[in-house]
């Protein structure tokens, strides 16, 4: 697992896939908060381990295609990835809207105000929590699997 949470936390970005109303997939990338770099304030918080469970957190606008497809569909799946080192990891699960306002604020960024005018406490200012139910990764010339089924 150490694996995984080092190609998470080294990920650029995360890429959200959710499930349109005609069950197709569409991709999205999200500002990786479980990236230490770039989010030294969510260290713990963000990217949570619960033996071969993983819980984590993003931020996205509440007015987005992604929240109305996840509250219809709560399927999604997340990926990962280090390019140039050939890792990759997918993670797939349930996604759910935060709604809990001091969990929110403790997430809050100087700065993205540029996405959420209001502040903290503006309405289209969402956080997502996701519960793994799967991963699967590649690294080190191997496919690996934590939960679910190896398919």
């Amino acid at each position: 697992m150490n694996n995984v949470i080092s190609i998470i936390e080294n990920s650029k970005a995360a890429y959200f896939a959710s499930i349109d109303e005609n069950g197709r997939p569409e991709i999205r990338a999200l500002l990786n908060l479980c990236n230490p770099k770039k989010y030294k304030g969510l260290v713990g918080k963000a990217l949570v381990q619960n033996g071969e469970t993983l819980d984590l957190y993003f931020t996205t606008n509440t007015s987005s295609k992604k929240v109305a497809r996840l509250r219809n569909n709560p399927n999604v799946a997340l990926y990962f990835c280090e390019p140039d080192k050939f890792r990759g990891i997918c993670i797939s699960g349930k996604a759910e809207e935060v709604t809990d306002q001091e969990l929110k604020e403790s997430f809050w960024q100087k700065g993205w105000t540029m996405y959420y005018p209001l502040g903290k406490t503006d309405p289209d200012y969402t956080i997502l929590h996701v519960t793994s139910e799967k991963i699967e990764g590649w690294y080190d010339l191997n496919k690996h699997v934590f939960g679910g089924f190896d398919d």
